[in-house]
Order: structure tokens, then sequence, then C-alpha cells
């Protein structure tokens, strides 16, 4: 096609007389036209469905809703304001030529994420993949099946109980750190010394390694920190296409960070892989076949011991697979945890009521003593639960994720056809208020067991859900729930920062802006309560 294209401009250029320029010209208008021309064939179904959906207009190239200004941050209120606007009903949005359906309902979302048609990630991840590899949250279909079972095995009871003492040793620090802050009028940021405890949490859960000692370790956090920031690419979908990626990356320098990253990360799995030949062949060859060598370093068996182990077991992950999963993990246990734990905290030091409340049920589950929270007290944290979800309500870290559909997909009132892309908007359903009342304001009986009761059971997405679904939900739970515990025991918190003050950052996450300035007071209970 462009050869014949190619030969009638020659033709034109020497039966017409025009200047080279304005040859140019009119060649780039015919390609635009033919290319656009050739799309529209090629969407054709895509823009059969668009006329029977309601959404924003859609313009050449851009889209719906995208200019080369768009920010995540644009396109995440866009979406709730097309929800709005449209009754939360599905919404045609074009980004940029790709066709895209937001499906906001819980019954319409409950319909794409369980559906077997619709496993495959969306285009989105093509970008993210750049960042974190093709770990379990964001690998094909394919890989995705074939790890998943393996994967889910480990977060048993089994391994989550015996991290508690990783988990009590690091907010026992985190406590300590903080201190040097207690009667200070001016706030300072929690981030910090949240986002440390938690990198230190799952460095040690997942990889065994204790991040303050490890030089290594420093630089995969580095190299994370600046690669989640390829997320904002996926507002600009010419970024979609490889060759184009490759230059920006080299361009901004984020290709150093990616390889750093990589690099790493696969140092790690090759120490760790070699630690474990040397435990195995020591087991071999003692005759009692005690196992002394684990003994001496940890009897704590962590994520990638764990894996290795299966592995070896005939589960076939390669290097570059065992990479991918811990840098999965690291992400999803570390930034997500933090993101959702100094939200919790503001949004406490917001409402002392709440507050009063938390500190109310740690006192009656733990008392004046000092001991360590242990497996037995988790599950009597429920008023505690309820509030750590109401923050995720509210504040969800993944604001926004997509599936791509493989067959045709009927929902309530719509059919997706094969090759759509579906947006789901935790932050968007999370504020719909025929789901939750008063949905902007921070009420945590919306998660009472009577109110969840009688809400669907997709109303509540800050773990995704169906198949794909976070299968590190009940890590998460603990981890959030014992470093509450640990802060709330010991200190007040309080902010003079406003609900609706809060403006929103979308890096691979979704956090708040500016920070999360707080001061805090020495916990003292007095004869009332």
């Amino acid at each position: 096609m462009f050869a014949q294209m190619r030969m009638a401009i020659h033709n034109a250029a020497h039966a017409l007389p025009m200047t080279k320029s304005e040859l140019y010209f009119y060649a780039s208008i015919v390609i635009f036209v033919v290319l656009w021309c050739r799309m529209r064939w090629q969407y054709r179904q895509f823009y059969r469905l668009a006329d029977k959906l309601k959404g924003p207009p859609s313009y050449p190239l851009k889209g719906s809703i995208f200019d080369l200004s768009t920010t995540p941050e644009k396109l995440m209120y866009n979406f709730k304001e097309s929800a709005e606007k449209y009754n939360y009903e599905p919404v045609k949005l074009w980004v940029g030529p790709f066709f895209f359906v937001g499906v906001y309902k819980p019954e319409d979302v409950q319909i794409v994420l369980n559906s077997s048609k619709a496993l495959e990630k969306g285009m989105i991840y093509h970008i993210i993949r750049h960042a974190v590899g093709e770990g379990v949250f964001t690998a094909p279909m394919g890989k995705w099946k074939k790890h998943r079972r393996v994967i889910a095995s480990i977060f048993s009871s089994k391994f989550l109980d015996q991290l508690y003492p990783i988990f009590n040793e690091n907010n026992k620090k985190l406590v300590e750190n903080i201190s040097k802050h207690v009667g200070e009028t001016q706030p300072f940021d929690i981030w910090d010394y949240i986002i440390s405890c938690n990198l230190n949490n799952v460095s040690q859960a997942a990889m065994g390694y204790n991040l303050n000692d490890q030089r290594t370790l420093s630089e995969f956090v580095l190299a994370m920190k600046k690669v989640s920031e390829l997320s904002k690419c996926i507002v600009k979908p010419w970024l979609y296409i490889d060759q184009i990626f490759a230059v920006y990356t080299y361009l901004t320098g984020l290709n150093v960070y990616m390889s750093q990253l990589n690099r790493v990360s696969l140092q790690i799995i090759r120490d760790k892989k070699l630690e474990f030949k040397s435990i195995k062949l020591q087991q071999s060859t003692d005759k009692s076949h005690e196992v002394v060598p684990e003994k001496k370093r940890n009897s704590t068996k962590v994520f990638l011991d764990k894996l290795l182990k299966l592995n070896d077991e005939g589960a076939d992950f390669t290097d570059e697979d065992l990479k991918d999963e811990v840098i999965t993990m690291t992400v999803a246990g570390s930034d997500t945890s933090a993101i959702s734990e100094c939200f919790c905290i503001l949004l406490l030091a917001m409402h002392q009521d709440i507050q009063d409340k938390v500190y109310d049920e740690i006192y009656s589950v733990l008392g004046d003593s000092d001991r360590e929270v242990i497996p037995e007290d988790i599950f009597r944290f429920k008023y505690l639960e309820m509030v750590l979800k109401e923050s995720l309500r509210l504040f969800p870290p993944g604001a926004i994720f997509s599936r791509k559909i493989n067959e045709n997909v009927k929902l309530t009132n719509f059919e997706l056809p094969k090759g759509s892309n579906v947006f789901v908007s935790p932050y968007v359903t999370h504020r719909c208020p025929q789901l939750y009342p008063n949905p902007d304001t921070f009420n945590p009986e919306n998660f009472s067991a009577e109110n969840e009761a009688n809400r669907h059971k997709f109303s509540f997405l800050a773990f995704s859900g169906g198949p794909r679904g976070c299968l590190g939900v009940k890590y998460a739970m603990i981890s959030m729930k014992l470093m509450m515990v640990a802060v709330l025991r010991r200190y007040s918190v309080h902010t003079d920062c406003k609900l609706s003050e809060i403006e929103m950052q979308i890096d691979l996450l979704a956090k708040k802006a500016n920070g999360y300035p707080i001061t805090i007071r020495p916990r003292e209970r007095t004869q009332d309560r």
C-alpha cells in the first residue's frame, strides 16, 4: 500500500507545479486520511458499540479525554466525573485511537472480573510490565495460569504466622524512630518512616534480607522508586509503541534504573539459589538429618525460600520468573501497605472519636502489657479492620486497573466485543452513593457486618476480585493491623489536614500528594477510658 502511495506522490510531483514543502504537506494529509480510514475499518466493531454507549465526545487521535497535558490523576478524576454523569452505567472512552469501556457498577464489575474471557490484563499493563516484569500481578494469561497456584500456596496461615516476629520487630523500630517528634507542634510527614518499615518487612519476608544491612537492597529500592515513574506513560498512547518507548526511556534515563532493578533482583535470586543448594547439600550429608544450618541462620522460611523449594519440586520457574515474582511482592508488600497505613493514620488523626474507639479495642485485647501481638490476637481487632477497610474504600492504592476481553462478554445491559479493553476503578465504584451513603465521608460503620452483608460483594475492590484478585490479602491485612496497633498503642495522632483538601498523586499506585502531615503525643489512658 505504501509503495503505491510513494509512486503516486512521485507521479504527482512531476505532473503538478508544487514546491517540495507543498508536496510534503499534501502527502501528509493523504497518509493521515489513509491511516485514519484503515483504523476506522480495523476498529469497526468498537465504533458500533460506541454508538450504543454513553460517554464523552471523541476526537481524532486525541480520543475522549487525552491531550499532551493529561496525567494519571486527571484520568482518575475524569473517570469519576463520567461515572457520575452517566449514572455509573458502562461508559465509552477513547484513549487516543484505542477503545476502552469504563465499568463501575458491582454487577458489571463482577461479570468482568469473574469471566474466563477477561483474564488477560489490559493494554496499560504493557507499560507497567517494563517496571515490575511479568509477576503474577501483571503476567499474560498463559504465564499467570501456570504460576498462580504455586504463588497462592505460599501464602498459607503457617507461612504468615511465622512472619509476626519480623513485623513486630520492625514496628518496634518504627515507634522508636518517630519518638523524636513527640510534643512537636510542627507536623512531620509520616511517609518516610512508614515506607522504610514496610520495605524492611517485605525485604525480610520476601528475600530474607535486612534492608539496613544490605547495600544491594538500597540500590534495589532506589531503582524501584525511579522506575515507578513509568506509570505516567499509561496516559500517553504513543508510548505503547515499543520503539518510541525505548527512545523515551533512554532520553529520560529510566532505562538505567530499569537495568539496575533487573540486575540487582537477579543477583539476589542467584545468591539465594546458592544458599538454598548449600543448605540442601548439607542436609543430605548429615546422617542425623538435623537441619542445623537452617537453625543457625534462621528458622523463618521467607517467600523466596518457599518459591525455590517449590521450584526444586518441579514448579519450573526460570531466574527471570523468580525475579519478576520478587519484584511484584516487594512493590505490593511495601508501597501498597505503606499508602494504606499512612492514609489510615491521617484519617484517624482527623477523626479523634474514631481513633479513641480503635485505641479502646487495642486496650481491650492487650491491656497495659508490652507483649507483642500474636496470631491469636489478630482476629479480635474487628473495629480496626472496619477502619482499615473504610480507609481503603476512600483511598485504594490501586485506583484503576484494566482487563482485555478475549471473547464477547455480556454485561447486564451491553455486550462487550472481543478485543475491548475494560477499565475498572475502585476509586470510582467506592464513591457511588447508591453503595455508600455520603461516600466522601469517613465512616467505618460502612463495614459493619450488617452493612457488608447488605451490599454487593464487588462493591469493595481494594484488592481487586475474581480469579486475578490479590493473592496477598491476608498478608496485607495482618501487616497493616500490626503496624496500626504498634503506633496507636504508644501515641495519639493529630493533624490540621482536612479530608476535603486531600489531592491525589498517581505513580504506580495512588497516594496523597504532598505527604501525610501529623503530630504525635504520648498515649495516656484516663480512668474514664
